[in-house]
């Protein structure tokens, strides 16, 4: 009975993450992870625990606590491609996109036809740092020597070409 209340919470939650609600989706995930632990499961819902990292992370700026809640449930259940997802998505919003293409990568060996893990996959930022770091990206030095480093890497022949 506790399950079918869990995954009900569940439902609200994605409900409530889809409509921009994050605050509201972290307390139907809690509630649901609630739920089945009164129901004394043996093996958690590692995507209740994904999900309200994902929630907590959009709604207070992805504090350690959100990734924690991400990778744990990723740690326990390393091939479920909506955890990548979410651990990826929770590196995003920490600045982390090494580490959020890589969960996205991973996702996709594991679920190749995962349509929101392609969709994140294509739209993560791929640029590199900027050159002069202590200026701002769009400054015009940043940009002109981003820009030779960038043909210089492409050009034919060389490394980054092959």
């Amino acid at each position: 009975m506790s399950v079918q209340f869990a995954e009900q919470h569940f439902s609200k939650g994605l409900a409530a993450l889809a409509g921009e609600r994050p605050l509201e989706a972290a307390d139907c995930f809690l509630a649901a992870m609630q739920a089945e632990a009164g129901d004394g499961a043996r093996r958690p819902d590692m995507r209740y625990l994904s999900y309200y990292g994902l929630s907590l992370a959009k709604a207070s700026y992805a504090t350690a606590s959100a990734v924690q809640a991400c990778e744990l449930a990723y740690q326990t259940d390393p091939l479920h491609p909506a955890l990548l997802l979410n651990l990826g998505r929770v590196y995003l919003l920490t600045g982390k996109t090494e580490q959020a293409l890589a969960c996205f990568e991973r996702g996709i060996r594991v679920a190749p036809a995962h349509r929101a893990l392609q969709r994140e996959l294509a739209r993560a930022d791929r640029r590199h740092r900027p050159v002069f770091r202590f200026l701002d990206r769009s400054n015009p030095l940043n940009r002109w020597t981003g820009l030779l480093r960038s043909a210089l890497w492409t050009r034919p022949g060389s490394e980054a070409a092959a």
